[in-house]
């Protein structure tokens, strides 16, 4: 029987297996499974003040709740699979870290002060970051496209000692954009967006989003099939790369390396892959939540290195790579774990072996329409394109069909 005082990880293992984050639920399922985990693992409490519902999870969804009750947090980590809180992304509001425009600590920001509308816009981002790995990037981008109009207006009538830390600002959230827009394979309002990002970024002396924007850029060229101009961006973030954190640091060097395999200097892409080691996000103390770079975990670098393998056409190595490094991908980090799956089954076209290609590609398409990134279901279908002579197998016959199917 689970008391009271069970503890929660020995509770679980006595439980039904949780609903994955992969399968769609609409708001009110959601509060019904979130009420049904939190009898669950609370049994013999009284539970009344945490129940949900769907307006609840609606509020969730816009950041208007940032930081649940521990045992709401823990229901929410059972019913979508995720182990920590971490995994779910949501945000602490720390108000004694919020910092002036000149640098100072300011602690409690005065109500309606530039202090507090900086901070709210700071919160607001982590919120969207969250809101695209949970609802996918066309829901992300509404908060973004928002916030970037508010932004832009404030601009206009922020004080001189506050300016720097806006815009900022500006160029996180239109970076943001710009990512949001390449999962919705919107490439000309990614690169306007990049544009944007590199232009606020000109006009401060911030080192991490400098290297963060030409990040950007440099993917946004290797996804246009410029991989020369994507080498170059790579090269000019890795200017400022002793400047920034080391999750960053590892970033830097995963896109530099990518860049490079497109042009076919692999070596020296292996060695950027084996440095990038040293600075992975899980390497250190603690993670830097929400913030940048702290998805490049050594999971996620080696998920790369396939990447890297396929394209310097080594398939073989690149699919025992990905097979090891798959596992380490969080469940929530859907257009990650799916674009993965894409890396591995382009792999097993590359090695002729359409039937795994199509195996593969099958468990990443209800993944990847959940995570909703237009971008991977379009190399999907490539995909299935590059099997389609095959259709007698049945497993490429059971990729095609499902591709075809109204999601």
């Amino acid at each position: 029987m689970i008391t009271p005082n069970t503890p929660l990880s020995d509770a679980r293992q006595r439980l039904p297996s949780p609903r994955r984050a992969g399968q769609s639920m609409s708001r009110s399922e959601l509060a019904d499974a979130v009420n049904t985990a939190l009898d669950r693992l609370y049994p013999r409490r009284n539970l009344t003040a945490h129940y949900v519902d769907s307006r609840w999870i609606g509020k969730l969804e816009r950041g208007e709740h940032r930081w649940p009750s521990e045992e709401r947090r823990a229901a929410l980590r059972y019913v979508l699979g995720a182990v920590t809180d971490t995994q779910l992304d949501l945000y602490i509001p720390r108000r004694t870290d919020i910092t002036s425009g000149t640098g100072h600590f300011t602690g409690q920001p005065s109500p309606g002060s530039w202090d507090e509308t900086i901070y709210e816009l700071r919160a607001q981002w982590h919120l969207l970051v969250q809101n695209d790995k949970l609802f996918g990037p066309q829901y992300a981008l509404i908060g973004v496209t928002a916030q970037l109009t508010l932004v832009d207006r404030l601009l206009v009538e922020v004080p001189t000692s506050f300016r720097p830390s806006l815009v900022r600002l500006a160029a996180q959230y239109a970076e943001s954009a710009a990512w949001l827009n390449q999962s919705l394979d919107d490439a000309p309002a990614a690169h306007r967006w990049t544009g944007k990002a590199l232009s606020w970024t000109d006009q401060i002396a911030d080192p991490v989003m400098t290297a963060w924007a030409m990040y950007r850029s440099s993917q946004y060229w290797l996804i246009a099939g410029k991989p020369h101009r994507a080498v170059e961006r790579a090269g000019a973030a890795m200017v400022n790369d002793t400047k920034v954190p080391s999750p960053v640091r590892a970033a830097l060097r995963v896109q530099h390396a990518h860049a490079l395999a497109a042009v076919g200097e692999n070596r020296e892409a292996m060695q950027l892959l084996d440095d990038a080691h040293r600075w992975a996000a899980d390497r250190g103390p603690g993670k830097p939540e929400g913030e940048h770079g702290s998805y490049c975990t050594s999971g996620y670098i080696e998920v790369h290195r396939g990447t890297c393998l396929r394209l310097g056409q080594r398939p073989e190595e690149a699919i025992a790579v990905l097979d090891a490094a798959l596992p380490s991908i969080p469940s929530l980090h859907r257009q990650d774990f799916t674009s993965a799956l894409l890396t591995k089954a382009a792999a097993h076209v590359a090695a002729d072996q359409p039937d795994q290609a199509a195996a593969t590609a099958r468990i990443a398409l209800p993944v990847a329409r959940r995570a909703g990134s237009r971008r991977i279901l379009h190399q999907l279908a490539q995909i299935g394109s590059a099997v389609d002579e095959h259709r007698h197998l049945a497993d490429v016959r059971a990729f095609l069909d499902d591709l075809v199917e109204t999601p």
